[in-house]
């Protein structure tokens, strides 16, 4: 079974079992989108977790493979009055024309996207020259013994799951595509903060 069915079969009950986690990842994701800018994509946008912290003055476009999880965040987005457009697509193959974007946002995506470069390439072109990349991401931690002890016996059972990798280096990975503006770690590299400038 695929990321996308997996998914697709959690639909709403992904909000309620990650609801434990918003304490601490809610106020990150507040911080994440006041970085974004003008012309904004969203990729992997889920059930609109992201939504409510935008500023008012941007254009929004989101996008994410799994159309159920997209119609979650569409209803979001309703009870918000957020204006946005919506997208069913994959964060690895946009289909936006190159330098469509003053800000592309990845919020907790690239522990599942199966091919991250891919996606990195695809952020990295869509962007304008000087334009930003906004990661908020599960990342491998700084600390070793946190990865044997926990992140490896969740990534086993999140991979069972959901298809998902918690031990993924993202910020690495950015770091070969953007100039990284910002940087933050949090809870000994489990989540970090990436903010990177497409040169121009």
């Amino acid at each position: 079974m695929s990321f996308r069915e997996k998914y697709a079969k959690l639909g709403e009950r992904y909000d309620v079992l990650e609801k434990p986690l918003d304490r601490f990842f809610c106020p990150l994701r507040k911080k994440a989108a006041s970085f974004a800018r003008g012309r904004v994509l969203e990729i992997g946008v889920g059930v609109g977790k992201m939504l409510p912290y935008y500023p008012k003055d941007i254009e929004l476009h989101v996008v994410d493979a799994v159309p159920e999880m997209l119609d979650i965040a569409r209803k979001r987005a309703k009870k918000l009055g957020l204006e946005a457009s919506f997208h069913v697509m994959d964060a690895e193959r946009l289909e936006f024309p190159g330098k469509s974007f003053d800000t592309v946002v990845s919020s907790f995506v690239f522990c599942t996207v199966p091919n991250p470069e891919k996606a990195m390439r695809e952020i990295h072109r869509v962007l304008k020259p000087g334009g930003r990349a906004i990661f908020l991401e599960h990342t491998k931690s700084d600390c070793r013994l946190l990865n044997w002890l926990f992140l490896k016996p969740l990534d086993v059972l999140l991979g069972l799951l959901l298809d998902d990798n918690t031990l993924r280096e993202t910020h690495l990975l950015a770091r070969n595509y953007f100039e990284i503006e910002h940087e933050e770690s949090h809870y000994r590299g489990i989540v970090r903060l990436i903010v990177g400038r497409k040169k121009g």
